[in-house]
């Protein structure tokens, strides 16, 4: 929901409501001293499935800090079933998109949340909402922008469009400055779901392929991906399962039927959880910058990712597998921002590739 005219207007009066004092929010110092008398903290990232993902080292690290029953997570509703059961969450909140949150309010209301970490989410609307929902300190990811950023008690770590330090750093590294500016030092910097983690012993002999994307930009050919499928099961002796959503059914069907070696199309036959624990069992998950290929790390399957960024926020410097093991997780990236995905050629990503399942399976091998 987005009439003409909304955002302005409602930026406007908010901006107007603070500069009256009508809407006060915490300096750092005092969100510190609050964060110190047993307030929960809400992490919001409503956003990108990617983005709710890549805030898990700051839940690890506030789950730790804080003790249980402190930290909850604000995401959007569709990425809700992958937290449900997380046992470091004392609540999970949802929203369905812009301006659809009026329950939250309730919600929140019935249980107070004092603090909230931005790790992403829509503006202009959420920030002043949340406020109106009982959050006073808001502190908000590191080396971006925001639409009210007085309202932020870590102002000094944002920045503009066209500044130096702009989008740069991992994503992981900017959501954990949030705790750091609380005076909670990062336990993690992993990514990690360990409700979804496969049980020893339950790893199948399947390489998993996710050809589809948010965006068509970032989707490597068919062809190719059919091609790197027939190639690998007959390397490694591997089933192929193509993954995707719903809407990507059609895209893995394609896939399918291009291919000489048999195939099992998953998409749209999992719930995120079943994907996760799916991806736990599996070699390999290999896929373009998605938001699966966040979950299939946070699990601990092996990947090989491709990006084609049109900027540093959306490159591996930002999003891509933040120290994690090179051997068993690779990226290949275009040369220049902006490039076609295509131009990733099919030799570099069928070496990558093999060298990616060599060493999973010699992992299980080894397990």
């Amino acid at each position: 929901m987005n009439f003409p005219g909304l955002d302005p207007a409602w930026t406007l009066t908010h901006h107007a409501t603070h500069y009256l004092g009508l809407t006060r929010t915490w300096p750092l110092l005092e969100a510190r001293t609050v964060l110190a008398h047993d307030e929960k903290v809400l992490v919001v990232a409503s956003t990108a499935l990617g983005d709710s993902i890549l805030t898990t080292p700051l839940i690890e690290t506030l789950f730790q800090r804080l003790g249980p029953g402190r930290v909850s997570l604000l995401v959007k509703a569709p990425y809700a079933d992958l937290y449900k059961n997380d046992p470091r969450l004392h609540r999970l909140f949802t929203v369905r998109g812009k301006y659809r949150w009026s329950y939250l309010r309730r919600d929140l209301r019935n249980d107070p949340h004092r603090i909230a970490l931005l790790a992403n989410l829509t503006e202009p609307d959420l920030i002043p909402w949340l406020w109106w929902c009982g959050v006073r300190g808001f502190l908000r990811y590191r080396t971006r922008w925001t639409s009210y950023p007085r309202w932020i008690a870590n102002e000094d770590m944002l920045r503009r469009p066209g500044d130096d330090g702009y989008a740069t750093g991992h994503a992981i590294d900017n959501n954990l400055a949030m705790a750091e500016a609380l005076r909670l030092e990062p336990v993690s910097r992993h990514l990690s779901l360990p409700h979804l983690n496969a049980e020893v012993g339950t790893h199948e002999r399947r390489i998993l392929i996710h050809p589809g994307a948010s965006r068509e930009f970032k989707r490597w050919p068919v062809e190719n991906w059919a091609r790197l499928a027939d190639t690998l099961a007959a390397q490694f002796d591997c089933a192929i399962g193509l993954t995707g959503d719903r809407s990507e059914l059609a895209l893995a069907a394609i896939i399918a039927a291009r291919m000489k070696s048999p195939s099992q199309v998953l998409a749209g036959k999992l719930t995120l959880s079943e994907l996760g624990r799916t991806q736990g069992r599996a070699v390999a998950f290999l896929s373009g910058d998605t938001g699966p290929y966040h979950l299939a790390l946070a699990v601990g399957c092996p990947t090989l990712t491709l990006f084609a960024p049109l900027d540093r926020g959306s490159s591996t410097e930002s999003c891509g597998p933040h120290q994690a093991n090179p051997v068993l997780h690779r990226t290949l990236q275009t040369v220049n921002m902006g490039d076609s995905i295509s131009s990733i050629s099919f030799e570099q990503v069928l070496a990558a590739a093999s060298e990616v399942v060599a060493a999973s399976l010699a992992r299980s091998v080894k397990i």
